[in-house]
Formats: C-alpha cells, sequence, structure tokens
C-alpha cells in the first residue's frame, strides 16, 4: 500500500530509512525482492552486492530487526499477529525476543495467541514471556476462554435461521455438551445433521430436532477425539486420503498429494471435493490446499493406529521419495521426504536403507543451511549422523565426512556447544588426511576462543600451522619479534606499498589454510600472548607478499599498520599508509567480509595517530553495524569496546548520546546470549552511569552482581587479560575524574606494567595519559616515593610528547597539562609558566572540542592556584570545569 503511493511524504520517510538502514547490506533485498522495486530509484541498491545465500541466525536477526525498525514510525505502527506459539520452535522465539526487546524498534507490537493448556513453567514461550516482562517491555496477558452459551446461541440460531428464543434449549445442550469451543459446536452440529438428529422439515420448512436424543448422545468432551470417531465412518478410501494429508502437513499442493497416493488407492479429484464438502480441507489462494483447522489434522493423523505410525511415515517418504524426479528434491519437497521417512528409523532397516536416509539428511541439512534455517539443519544433520553405521569411516567415508563437516558448521552456528563438543572428536580422530580435518580445527578454534577457552585455542591453531608450514614459536620474546618486524618492513620496502595490491592472486590452498588459521589465532593470542600476537600479524604479512593475495590479506595489512604503532617501533607515517592500503584492499580483494576486523584495527589504533579522534565515532559504528549484519560477534564485542572507549574518554561528546548507544549495542549483544562478551562492555556502562550521576547499578541489572564480586571474580580469572585492563582503565578513569587520586593510584599499581605498551589502541594513549596525571600529582603528595612517581608523570609526558608531533589535534593540550602539572612539582621557579601551560591546555581542549579534557584541564588549574592561595583564580577554574562538566553530560 505504501509502494503504490510512492509520491506521499510517508512514502519518502521511510524509503529515507530502509536506505539508512540497509545501504551496507544488500543481502535482505534477495529475500524480499519487492523492497529492491520499492527502494528502485535508489542508484546506490540498484544492484545489490553478491552475498551468501546462507546467513547466520544472528544475521537474519538483526537484518528483520532493522527492517521493522525502518519501516515501522508514529505514522506507521505496526502489529504482527501469530497464532498457535504453543508449537513455535525456539529460534522462532529468539525472534520474537529480538523484535519485543530491540530497543531501537519503536511503534511496534505482537499480538501472539497460544493454548495455556499446553504451556506450563518448562515451555520455552514461557520462559520468553519472563524475559520480556523482565526486560521491561510492556506485555499484556489476556485470557479467552470458550465462548459463552449466549454466543453458542446466536452460533445456533444464525446456522438454522431461526429466532434465539426458538433455538435457546438447543444451543443450551450444544454448549453443555461441547464446552464452547467453537470448532466442536460447528462439528457438532454436523454430526447431529448426519445422525438424524437434527434435520430440515419440508413439511414445517424449518429446521427441527430431538432433543431428548440430542441431551442422551455420549459426546467426548475432546474435539480431536469427537472428530476422529466421526471421520470412522467415512469410506475407507477417503479415510485413506486423510491419514496421507495429514503426515503432508498443515499445507500441501495437489502435485505432491499426487505422488503420495498409489496408483487404484483413491480418487484424488473426487476426495479433495469431498474434504473440501465436508470442511475438512479448503483451497488457498496460491492453490495448494490446508486443513481447515491443526485440530482437524490431528483428528485425521489419529485415525492411523499409533503402533502403525512410523511404518506408514516411513513408506509414505519412500513412495514420495520413489514418485519424484532429481529435480523435485529440493526445498519444502525434500524437507517432507526426510521428515516422513525420519519417523520410521526405529524400524529395521537394512544398511542400505540407512545409508538412503543419512544421504537425505545430509541433502536436506545442506538445503536448510542455505536458507539460514540452521536449527532445522541440524536436526536433520544429527539424525545422519545416527543413522551412520559403526564402520561408516571406512565403508561409507566421503558421506561421513560431509556429514560431520555439515554438522559442526552448524552446531556452531546454531549455539549446540554440547553437540559440538562431541561432534568435533570424530573428525579429528577418523579423518584420513590433514585436509580432512581442517574445518574441523578451524571450528574447534572458534568454539574454544568464544567459551573462553584462548589459551586452549591458540595452542590448537600453533599445531595446525606448523602441520601447514607456518611455524610461530610460542615462547617469542621481544628481541625476537623486533628482529621479525624488521624483516617484514624490509620485505615491504622491496615491494613498495603502493604495488602491494598488484601481486598476484593467492592460489595455494595450503596457504589459504594458514591464512585462515592465523586470522582465527589474531582474537586468542591477543587474550593470551602479546609476541604471540605479534608474530601472527608478521606471517600473515610474509604470506600474503610471497604467496599472493586473499581476502584476509586487507587484515593483514592493517594488523600490521597497528603493529607499527608499538613503541618499539613507532612508525606512524608507515602505519597509516597501511591502514589506508588496507582500507583500499576491502574493494580491491572483494574483502567486503573483512570489513569489521580492517575497521577495528585502523579505527581503533591507527587513525587517532594522525587525524582527530571524533572523525572515528561514525567509522566505528559503521564497522560494529557491518559486523552485526555478517553475523561477526567477536568483531561487534572489539569494535564496540573501542567505540565505548573514543565515545567516553576521547571525544568529549555529550556522554548522554553515548550511553544511549553503547546500552542498546549492549542489550542487543545480550538478546543475541553474548554474555560473556558483554562483560567486556560493562564496566564503559558502569563509568557513564556514574559520570552521569544515574542511581542504577548496572552490575546488578544485568548480571545480578555487585561491582566488587565482579572485579574480584574477573581479576582471579584465568586469561581475559582484555577485560582485566579495561576494568582497571575504566575505574581509573573514573577515579581521576571525580578527583580520587588514590584510588586512581591504586588501580595503576594494580596492573601499571600493562599501561605503556601494546598496539596503541585508543584506550592505550588513555591509559598512558592518565598514568601521567596520577604520577605528577602523587609526586606531589607523596614526598618519600617523589622520584617514582615524578618518574611515571615524566615518561607518558614524553610519551605523548612523540604522539604530538604526529597529531596535535588529539594529544597537545594533554600535553600541554602534563607539562603544567610537571611544572607544578617543580614549585614557584617554574610557577608562571605553569599556569599559562594550564591555560594554554584549556584553551586548545576547548577549541578542538574536547569538553571533558577541558574540564579536567581548569579542575587542575584550580587546584594549581589554590595551592599558591589564589582563590579567586581556584574559583573561577572551578566555575568553568563546572560547566565544561554539565556540558558534557557529567
Amino acid at each position: 500500500m505504501i509502494a503504490e503511493s510512492n509520491t506521499s511524504d510517508t512514502s519518502k520517510s521511510m524509503k529515507k530509512r530502509l536506505r539508512d538502514a540497509f545501504g551496507y547490506e544488500n543481502g535482505l533485498y534477495e529475500a524480499i525482492p519487492h523492497l529492491l522495486v520499492f527502494l528502485q530509484g535508489d542508484t546506490s541498491i540498484a544492484h545489490p552486492s553478491p552475498t551468501m545465500g546462507s546467513k547466520k541466525p544472528n544475521q537474519i536477526e538483526f537484518m528483520l530487526c532493522r527492517l521493522i525498525g525502518a519501516i515501522t514510525s508514529d505514522e506507521i505502527p505496526v502489529i504482527i499477529y501469530l497464532d498457535d506459539l504453543q508449537w513455535a520452535d525456539q529460534a522462532t522465539l529468539d525472534l520474537i525476543g529480538m523484535l519485543m526487546l530491540d530497543p531501537s524498534i519503536t511503534y511496534f507490537g505482537i499480538l501472539g495467541c497460544y493454548r495455556d493448556n499446553e504451556v506450563d513453567k518448562r515451555h520455552p514461550l514461557f520462559g520468553l514471556l519472563e524475559a520480556i516482562r523482565l526486560n521491561g517491555a510492556p506485555l499484556a496477558s489476556i485470557h479467552v476462554g470458550p465462548i459463552e452459551r449466549e454466543c453458542v446461541n446466536s452460533i445456533v440460531s444464525d446456522t438454522l435461521c431461526l429466532p434465539p428464543s426458538l433455538c435457546l434449549p438447543l444451543s443450551t445442550v450444544v454448549h453443555r455438551k461441547t464446552g464452547g469451543v467453537i470448532l466442536f459446536v460447528i462439528r457438532f452440529l454436523k454430526t447431529l445433521n448426519k445422525e438424524g438428529s437434527l434435520v430440515y422439515s419440508m413439511t414445517s420448512r424449518r429446521w427441527t430436532w430431538d432433543l431428548e436424543k440430542i441431551k442422551s448422545k455420549r459426546v467426548s468432551k475432546d474435539v480431536v477425539i469427537h472428530t476422529t470417531l466421526q471421520m470412522n465412518s467415512l469410506p475407507k478410501p477417503f479415510q485413506t486420503g486423510l491419514m496421507i494429508a495429514a503426515c503432508l502437513g498443515s499445507n500441501f499442493n495437489g502435485p505432491i498429494l499426487r505422488k503420495a497416493i498409489e496408483e487404484n488407492e483413491l480418487d484424488m479429484d473426487s476426495f479433495i471435493k469431498s474434504g473440501k464438502d465436508g470442511g475438512y480441507i479448503e483451497e488457498s489462494e496460491s492453490g495448494s490446499y490446508r486443513w481447515t483447522h491443526d485440530q482437524i489434522q490431528q483428528a485425521a493423523y489419529n485415525l492411523i493406529l499409533p503402533t502403525q505410525r512410523e511404518s506408514f511415515h516411513y513408506h509414505l517418504g519412500r513412495r514420495l521419495l520413489k514418485n519424484s524426479a532429481n529435480c523435485d528434491m529440493n526445498g519444502d519437497f525434500l524437507f517432507m521426504i526426510v521428515e516422513n521417512m525420519n519417523r520410521g528409523t526405529d524400524l529395521k532397516l537394512n544398511r542400505d536403507e540407512m545409508t538412503q536416509l543419512a544421504r537425505l539428511n545430509l541433502q536436506a541439512g545442506n538445503e536448510a543451511m542455505s536458507t539460514s534455517g540452521f536449527h532445522s539443519a541440524a536436526k536433520y544433520l544429527q539424525q545422519g549422523i545416527i543413522l551412520l553405521s559403526k564402520d561408516s569411516w571406512i565403508h561409507e567415508y566421503d558421506l561421513t565426512i560431509q556429514l560431520y563437516d555439515a554438522a559442526l558448521d552448524t552446531y556452531y552456528t546454531a549455539g549446540q556447544f554440547s553437540n559440538f563438543e562431541v561432534a568435533v572428536k570424530q573428525p579429528l580422530t577418523h579423518a584420513i588426511c590433514f585436509e580432512d580435518k581442517l574445518n574441523s580445527y578451524h571450528h574447534l578454534v572458534r568454539f574454544l576462543t568464544a567459551s573462553g577457552r584462548s589459551e586452549e585455542a591458540l595452542e590448537t591453531c600453533l599445531s595446525v600451522l606448523r602441520t601447514l608450514g607456518v611455524e610461530i614459536s610460542p615462547n617469542a620474546n621481544a628481541e625476537s619479534l623486533l628482529t621479525e618486524a624488521i624483516s617484514v618492513k624490509e620485505i615491504i620496502r622491496n615491494s613498495h606499498i603502493h604495488n602491494l595490491l598488484d601481486l598476484p592472486k593467492m592460489e595455494d590452498f595450503d596457504k589459504m589454510a594458514a591464512m585462515t588459521f592465523l586470522n582465527t589465532a589474531v582474537l586468542c593470542s591477543y587474550e593470551t600472548n602479546e609476541f604471540t600476537f605479534f608474530f601472527v600479524i608478521c606471517r600473515m604479512v610474509k604470506l600474503s607478499v610471497r604467496h599472493g593475495l586473499c581476502s584476509i590479506s586487507a587484515v593483514a595489512f592493517s594488523l600490521y599498520g597497528a603493529l607499527l604503532t608499538c613503541p618499539t617501533l613507532s612508525d606512524f607515517d608507515e602505519a597509516y599508509k597501511m591502514g589506508r592500503l588496507a582500507l583500499m584492499a576491502i574493494d580491491r580483494l572483494n574483502a567486503f567480509r573483512m570489513k569489521p576486523n580492517v575497521f577495528l584495527s585502523f579505527y581503533g589504533a591507527i587513525a587517532h595517530c594522525k587525524e582527530p579522534v571524533q572523525a572515528s565515532i561514525p567509522k566505528l559504528l559503521e564497522g560494529y553495524e557491518v559486523a552485526f549484519a555478517l553475523g561477526d560477534m567477536e568483531r561487534v564485542t572489539g569494535i564496540l569496546q573501542l567505540y565505548a572507549a573514543v565515545a567516553v574518554w576521547g571525544c568529549g561528546d555529550k556522554l548522554t548520546k553515548a550511553e544511549e548507544i553503547i546500552r542498546i549495542h549492549f542489550r542487543r549483544m545480550l538478546q543475541h546470549k553474548q554474555d560473556i562478551s558483554c562483560k567486556n562492555i560493562l564496566p564503559h556502562l558502569n563509568q557513564v552511569a556514574k559520570l552521569t550521576g544515574s542511581k542504577e547499578n548496572v552490575y546488578v541489572t544485568f548480571f545480578n552482581t555487585t561491582e566488587d564480586n565482579f572485579f574480584e571474580e574477573e581479576m582471579n580469572r584465568r586469561g581475559a587479560h582484555t577485560r582485566k585492563l579495561i576494568l582497571h582503565t575504566c575505574r581509573m578513569y573514573l577515579a581521576v575524574m571525580c578527583g580520587d587520586m588514590e584510588s586512581a593510584a591504586r588501580e595503576y599499581e594494580r596492573n601499571g606494567a600493562k599501561y605503556q605498551g601494546g598496539i596503541r589502541f585508543f584506550g592505550t594513549t588513555t591509559r598512558v595519559f592518565l598514568a601521567g596525571i596520577v604520577g605528577f600529582y602523587l609526586a606531589r603528595k607523596r614526598r618519600l616515593d617523589e622520584k617514582k612517581w615524578a618518574q611515571v608523570g615524566e615518561i607518558s609526558m614524553d610519551t605523548i610528547k612523540s604522539w604530538t608531533q604526529d597529531s596535535s589535534w588529539n594529544y597537545a593540550h594533554k600535553l600541554l597539562l602534563l607539562e603544567a602539572e610537571c611544572l607544578f612539582l617543580k614549585g614557584e621557579e617554574h610557577e608562571h609558566i605553569a599556569a599559562a601551560k594550564y591555560n594554554e591546555s584549556i584553551a586548545l581542549a576547548k577549541k578542538h572540542k574536547f569538553k571533558n579534557e577541558e574540564g579536567l584541564a581548569s579542575q587542575k588549574a584550580a587546584m594549581f592556584h589554590l595551592e599558591y592561595n589564589r582563590k579567586e583564580e581556584a574559583l573561577s577554574h572551578l566555575k568553568h570545569a563546572k560547566a565544561c562538566y554539565e556540558c558534557w553530560g557529567a
């Protein structure tokens, strides 16, 4: 309707929202072609980019949330009606939860119906409803019971075309017999008519009934049982048709039904006519057929004796398979065959039959994966594995390895980790060649990393890489790293940076596999072994230059650029060139899927070395959205961490805006069951809440714990170095901004050794700056340790001075403040120069729009003037600091 009114303001507004939502990810246009038609006037999406047919569950959920969020507005509120939720699978319930709780969706509601007698506290739907309540989404429950006697009387009156008063005795009995269930009322009236208790009298020209006979009639209280008994009186061929149709599902089409019927078993045209006349089935607009009610289908299914159901299903599936051509073996028809045959797996099938069915389950699993039905795919593939014989690794090797490879992919993607852990051992034990184990190793490493077992993941990665001919020592040190980095630098210099993208394409299978595992090793080595992490980066670059480029080469170049920001290398010009090269490589190497990885490195560690840090904010958000659309949850976490760091510590933008964005994406990650990753974001959310004066305890809200318990638990956890560093930095930053320098000093002393080194992610620059502030302050206050703390401050000041040469916008005001604090420490002879430095720092922070650090410099200047008893100047600076913090939102 909106599409037809293309000239309306409403249509134009929606088009803009849709372009904003999907301008970077065109996969949804393939699934919904009319969406592209609606937007066809927009040249930016006129030619959708190629995308994989299969998408991860969180990709689909993300895109649907974006779609609903783009469509709905105050002018176009959307209500979705969903019936029979008691039968919804877990994937469907998860999606409903996403839609209801996604904070970016407004003017939207779901009207859902379910049978409460089929839903108890153990049912997944009950858990969903509780989760919606706990997360604060408005939820209203309306109990709809059987219809009352007056309503039944109205139905009877309308059906028999008689006055309500005349029908009241009959409708009272009908209501009592049927319990007021509408379907039962209608079926019961038809039964009475068929049995002669309710007939049309030609003499009186009206409907008449035998009330005493109806009263004495014994009727089951269950409409299904009643309808089944009624069906038992129908002709046998018609009953056969009902049983077959019941096994084909709630919807079925004529060609499939025809293939399910044996020759001379029944006349299909006659069956369809009788089914429609009897009110059992109806024809849809598309020409297929559906049951008039699910209870009717259940009644028809109950015609099959329980002891015969497995055999009936299996032979029905085989009949469909026999009567199908190869071109039919896809989509719903394939699923129908496999679903029915799987119901007969407890029968005594011979080896060939089990192998055939295992192969069909593999085909069905792959088909489900191609349409992103990962939960269904997992069910088919697991059944296929169960059907394999004990010696399948010997006699059916190809089928077996294909089933396990597909199953591992599906289990991991669908989050079925218990199944994954059991299945992954089989190919690693029985596969006859290393190449056949690579897929299993790759998924195992990802699983171990996602489970927080980074050390195991890294050990596995290094073992695989050794077999592939890439040796990385787990005992690397700073000296060996420097040698490796210099050799890489020499290789790049000889190849010339501007010519790197003209290198040939990587063709060698082992080298491409090595690049995949090196890319996977990046995450687990970053968490466990800094030097190994650096070596992994260097080897990625060497492989790309020596053996050709692949999509992962874009990641290699960006990571190498980030590596060059380390204190031991500090080549910011070369780092920036490599970062820009990586951005160009995304398009040149068709590496769209690597975009989040490249953005994470460039805008998190390289860009602020040269560009205003505020410019990285929209790019980090873009990278986050792309990562979410691709289902790359590891990069989603990394980029959101960087965004939180830059938005709160770095750019001086409104805290309320930063908090809103962090909270929205934090909740979205929780909805996608990324609890471990969310623990890296929680400290940022906590410090923003405290800075803005919120009384909310985010640790209680989201993890039902206290801040101190969370801190101690994470500090005692093995590994998780990134989270520990984030916790320390957030606590230190909050302490400095609140003037609690003793607490800031304790945080520095707990983790001081990690504050100055490593890749220069924005968090590193913040830690260095905070260390300088703390160092000079404590040097003044702790005269016995003055030398120690002054050295901390001076090291930080010298480091920031070197950074200022390449990016005065981001660091000049920080340097001026540290120089002022240093002169404050040195005493009265430097008093006037120190005062000038404070003023310069305040002015430059204001000019470069770092409102938070303008306030901090004013606060420090006030303390300086107060020391020399210049109370008016101190008060003036404090007022200015207060105004800056209020403008910032703190």
